[in-house]
Order: structure tokens, then sequence, then C-alpha cells
């Protein structure tokens, strides 16, 4: 939902646009996302180390794969 009373709005020209300005845009969503997130740096660690022992196998097959084909 927007609120025209909270929200700011810049306008880019177009001929200014780049990847920068869309780093940019990514981030300020980035932050409005984490913003209303529960999760504390705990639980976030947590699913790191999670995602990455789960990884690390499949990127040791892969590497395998790539080396016999």
């Amino acid at each position: 939902m927007n609120n025209p009373d909270t929200d700011i709005i810049i306008r880019v020209p177009q001929n200014l646009y780049d990847k920068h300005v869309q780093r940019l845009i990514d981030y300020v969503e980035y932050k409005k996302i984490v913003s209303k997130s529960k999760a504390t740096q705990k639980d976030i660690d947590k699913l790191v180390a999670e995602i990455k022992k789960e990884r690390k196998p499949k990127i040791e097959a892969l590497k395998q794969r790539l080396k016999l084909d």
C-alpha cells in the first residue's frame, strides 16, 4: 500500500538510468522488505548455515561432473 503522505518520489531521466540507479532501487526495496521481518540475526545465521551445508555436496558433485565431461 502506498501512502502519498509517507512516500518519497524521485524522478530519474531515462538517459541517466543505469545499473547504479537500479541497484539503489533494489536496495530500497530490500530495506522495505527487511523492515517488516521478525527474524533475528540468530535465525538468519542458522538459515545461512543450513543453506551452505546443503549446497556443498551439490557443488562438489557438479565439479566432479565437469571434470568427467
